[in-house]
């Protein structure tokens, strides 16, 4: 199901500088005001000097005045994570399609611990085509039926959410501004976390809370890649309304600000499934972007790598080297080193893996996933093994 993203009216608030008491102050202000708030707490952890938008710039602590934001609710028997990839195109809805499958046929397997299972994917922000469908059409046969080596599984399906969506195939935050049709993250993280409660409340009202979901949350692009732009989403030009910034030229809007993918997502505390870059140069991709995960405080809970396909000139006069597999062994070698030196695991080695290289196209993936069958197995019941070792939260947020 598509939500079409929706513009809020900005707060004069944000104007004037004027901190409000959150009764006066508009719902969805008051939460962008918690969400910057947290992120200028994680940054001045880290050494970086921030300032709230709606901060004075003689008042030099607000942090007192409000909670931080609230981590997204858990559950044990609904399991949730993210999805990153090192970069866009390495594979993360392939990957997501998988991990889902994994769950349907885990489900048959499990069928005396659980009657039935839950599956849903949520894409937040999609720019061009449908990730959605392309999860949904490798899960399923025409009538809707999901797919389980040829068998119908009726008493399972995949319920996709797409939350907002632009026509066009660029980063987030260029599309936002091309199409006049700004989303902040505060409107991304409320639409999220509502999505997120249905999924829950509906498997719990069903045979008495004895349900089980799998949910996968895909990001999009790569780590550090930019989300949806909006005048809401920063400070810098006080004195620009969200109306004066909509009839502005898209490529002269100053005051239109974005976060990354990594800081949109760090205040809901989710584990996260990381797909790597299986390229030549690609170590340094994948260090690079799970650096940045750790340090905004994700838990890495697996690391997947698909052979990327060689191209002739690296066929030409070279010996076969799999990139992927070796980038896969680097990064194992890599925090191997680091556990040694700092005593501080960031990752069990055995949670990297690398799935083989995709058929060329157009041949269908259908064989290529019923060949890695058991590798998606393995790596659903590592991620249920993770999931079940840590604690919740169970209160539901609307």
């Amino acid at each position: 199901m598509f939500l079409s993203a929706r513009v809020m009216p900005i707060s004069p608030s944000l104007h004037s500088g004027a901190i409000l008491p959150k009764s006066l102050m508009p719902p969805n202000i008051y939460r962008a005001n918690l969400l910057l708030r947290a992120s200028n707490h994680r940054c001045q952890k880290n050494g970086f000097a921030t300032k709230s938008f709606n901060q004075n710039d003689d008042d030099d602590d607000t942090d007192d005045h409000d909670p931080l934001p609230p981590p997204l609710p858990l559950h044990p028997r609904h399991r949730v994570h993210l999805l990153f990839g090192a970069n866009t195109d390495v594979g993360k809805s392939i990957v997501s399609s998988g991990l889902l499958g994994a769950a349907s046929l885990a489900a048959k397997r499990d069928s005396d611990d659980f009657s039935e299972m839950k599956l849903n994917y949520i894409k937040p922000l999609q720019c061009g085509g449908s990730d959605e469908s392309f999860v949904y059409s490798h899960n399923h046969d025409n009538s809707g039926n999901v797919f389980d080596n040829g068998n119908k599984r009726d008493d399972i399906s995949i319920k996709g959410h797409t939350l907002f969506t632009w026509q066009t195939p660029a980063s987030p935050h260029l599309a936002s501004r091309l199409e006049n049709r700004p989303v902040s993250d505060d409107e991304v993280l409320s639409s999220l976390r509502k999505c997120w409660n249905e999924i829950t409340i509906a498997a719990d009202e069903e045979e008495e809370g004895k349900k089980t979901s799998t949910t996968i949350i895909e990001t999009a692009g790569g780590v550090l890649s930019p989300s949806s732009s909006s005048p809401l989403n920063h400070h810098a030009n006080r004195s620009s309304s969200l109306s004066e910034s909509r009839s502005s030229p898209s490529n002269s809007i100053p005051n239109w600000k974005w976060s990354t993918q990594a800081d949109l997502y760090s205040s809901l505390q989710l584990p996260v499934v990381f797909v790597g870059d299986p390229k030549l140069g690609g170590i340094s991709v994948t260090l690079a972007s799970l650096e940045a995960l750790w340090s905004r405080g994700y838990r890495v809970d697996a690391v997947v790598f698909i052979e990327a396909a060689k191209s002739k000139s690296e066929n030409d006069g070279q010996a076969d080297i799999s990139f992927g597999k070796g980038n896969a062994e680097a990064l194992r070698e890599y925090v191997a080193m680091h556990s040694l030196r700092s005593g501080k695991e960031l990752i069990d080695e055995d949670s990297i893996v690398c799935l083989p290289e995709l058929p060329p196209m157009p041949i269908p993936l259908k064989e290529w996933y019923e060949r890695n069958e058991r590798s998606f197995l393995a790596l659903h019941d590592l991620l249920w093994k993770r999931w079940n070792n840590r604690s919740f939260r169970h209160s539901l947020i609307s």
